[in-house]
């Protein structure tokens, strides 16, 4: 028997259209799958949101948050909590802010523990601040041949524009004397063991006199006996340059340093610059 072509064409669209409702078949059998496995990670993910909404980050200390080195994604366990530089959030207690100084080794002898200091920042012309002497570093550091020593100073207040990392001078108090004369220290000059400065007798002629000097920093020097409080005395060798000697307060044998800011644990770990 033989099929006539309208016959043939009748069954092979019939087949036609049962591959295609098979593959709409499997195309909602996926649909199916594909939404449960939607179901099921949107579950997981509220879940997972609901979790994080629990979890807290607690430090072991109380502090002010200082710098952040991680963002999100970050593998924590690549981090070290034992590095200022790897740690993943840096927690300094500002309350406790110090000033790390150096101090040449020549001057160290005169620093100790408990001495008056005044602060001076690079970053804030108009603010001095007072502090004391807390920690003198037993040991040095060398470099291009000079040796220093640092010096650690608590700051008497707290200003709030002092912030960790700043650069600062000090200079320490390491002794003071009050209601004495003071002559800038290029005024004096030296024969042998004598001290002698020139003073401008009826204000035109200059006369060498030997005195008596006492305590002394890095500008100015006492004067203990030898001049009284009005000479003029010639500190530079202009004919029309003197200076007139006033009676005052003055701190005398400072030690100056350079240091930074730093604001340390409350437990009061080390400070650095």
């Amino acid at each position: 028997m033989k099929i006539t072509p309208k016959r043939h064409m009748i069954k092979l669209k019939k087949k036609e259209l049962s591959v295609l409702k098979d593959k709409i078949d499997l195309a909602e059998a996926k649909i199916v799958q594909s939404q449960k496995s939607l179901d099921a990670s949107l579950a997981d993910y509220r879940n997972t949101q609901s979790e994080a909404l629990k979890r807290k980050v607690t430090a072991p200390i109380a502090g002010t948050i200082n710098e952040i080195n991680i963002k999100n994604g970050d593998d924590l366990s690549r981090t070290s909590s034992n590095s200022t530089t790897n740690a993943p959030i840096i927690i300094g207690d500002l309350e406790t802010l110090k000033a790390l100084v150096e101090v040449n080794e020549v001057d160290i002898s005169k620093i100790s523990i408990g001495q008056e200091v005044a602060l001076k920042f690079d970053a804030l012309d108009s603010l001095t601040v007072s502090g004391k002497v807390e920690k003198i570093d037993a040991l040095g550091a060398v470099a291009q041949g000079v040796v220093t020593y640092n010096v650690t100073v608590g700051l008497d207040v707290l200003d709030e524009r002092i912030k960790p990392q700043m650069s600062v001078t000090a200079s320490i108090i390491s002794n003071s004397k009050e209601d004495v004369l003071i002559i800038p220290t290029s005024a004096i000059t030296t024969e042998g063991d004598n001290y002698f400065v020139e003073i401008l007798n009826n204000g035109m002629i200059p006369q060498k006199i030997q005195v008596q000097i006492g305590m002394s920093n890095d500008t100015q020097t006492e004067i203990t006996s030898g001049l009284n409080v009005g000479d003029k005395v010639v500190t530079q060798k202009i004919e029309s340059s003197s200076s007139s000697l006033s009676s005052g307060s003055s701190n005398q044998n400072n030690s100056s340093g350079f240091g930074s800011i730093m604001g340390g644990p409350p437990s009061g770990g080390p400070s650095s610059k």
